[in-house]
């Protein structure tokens, strides 16, 4: 091999190991939460449609100032905090949002799994999104890269002329 093939190759093992180490160690009081919807009816837990990604929440939970910081994976550098926040532990919380406009719905962590509890029954109008776990978030996100790649492969008119 030519040394820009081995230096690509390296750079590229270390992005690699970088990845996987952010995905498995975690610092303490952060937690990034993986959601899927499906748009079919779910059976068991199995969507018996098309599962889709959302964007990953990352939070971080700082018990002794009763605060929780999020961003949204995409934007890390846009970092809001969350007003009203009961805290146990970085695995265990609730916040709702400040607007006086619209009835309270808290949300948070409960063991370790993310949860919402809604005021009143309504219907959202929109997807359902469920946590899943963060390889099986990637597991989708890689079938909708794979086959919107596809698909615009698919309608791209070809320039060869016969």
């Amino acid at each position: 091999m030519n040394r820009p093939m081995v230096c690509l190759a390296v750079a590229a093992a270390l992005c690699l190991m970088l990845i996987a180490t952010h995905m498995w160690i975690r610092f303490e009081n952060d937690v990034t939460v993986y959601m899927l919807s499906c748009d079919g009816a779910q059976m068991n837990g199995t969507c018996e449609g098309t599962e889709t990604t959302d964007v990953p929440f990352s939070y971080q939970v700082s018990a002794d100032q009763h605060s929780v910081l999020y961003w949204r994976v995409n934007d890390p550098g846009l970092i809001r905090r969350f007003p009203f926040c009961a805290i146990h532990d970085s695995t265990s919380w609730l916040c709702e949002w400040d607007d006086d406009g619209a009835p309270k719905t808290k949300f948070g962590m409960q063991a370790g799994r993310y949860v919402e509890v809604g005021t009143c029954v309504t219907d959202p109008g929109g997807p359902m999104f469920y946590q899943v776990s963060a390889w099986r978030w990637w597991r989708v996100r890689v079938r909708e890269w794979l086959f919107s790649g596809a698909a615009r492969s698919a309608r791209m008119p070809s320039n060869i002329s016969h």
